[in-house]
């Protein structure tokens, strides 16, 4: 039989040693691939649902009626040029009085909804620009809400 190394000549030195396979363990990095399949997932999601809704077909609406502004009282919200606050329209539009300040605007709203509770309306629509803050909405129709009266929220779109 062979012994694992070669002897070639009478020194010790001169042996050829055969080399032992190295033993250490091949690893395999997944992070990237986790990331991936994550990715994936939100994507195939995403197109589904978008999918999905595009192809659904909702019934039409049987016992509703059209919002009647005379029943209302009517605010509306446009943003001022500087973007820091809002103006306040007292009516439709920007036809009605237009109140800058914050708690002015407050107290003209309760006045108007308390006018227009004691006129017979049934209900308050608030029109704000897209560009109108939450915290500005909020404010106003908090200062706007009635007992008796339904709140409307309505997004304001201008014409070009």
């Amino acid at each position: 039989m062979h012994s694992s190394s070669f002897n070639l000549g009478e020194s010790g030195s001169e042996q050829l040693v055969a080399r032992r396979p190295e033993s250490e363990t091949p690893e395999f990095d997944i992070t990237a691939m986790v990331d991936l399949v994550f990715m994936m997932n939100i994507y195939f999601l995403v197109t589904f649902i978008t999918v999905a809704l595009g192809e659904l077909n909702l019934p039409t609406a049987k016992h509703v009626r059209p919002f009647d502004p005379e029943e209302a009282v009517i605010f509306t919200l446009t943003r001022t040029l500087d973007g820091k606050s809002v103006t306040l329209y007292l009516g439709n539009g920007d036809k009605g009085e237009a109140v800058t300040d914050q708690t002015q605007q407050e107290k003209r709203i309760r006045e108007s909804v308390e006018q227009g509770k004691a006129a017979g309306k049934t209900a308050v629509l608030v029109k704000a620009e897209k560009k109108v803050r939450l915290t500005d909405l909020f404010r106003v129709a908090t200062a706007a809400t009635a007992d008796g009266l339904k709140l409307h929220l309505a997004v304001l779109e201008k014409d070009k």
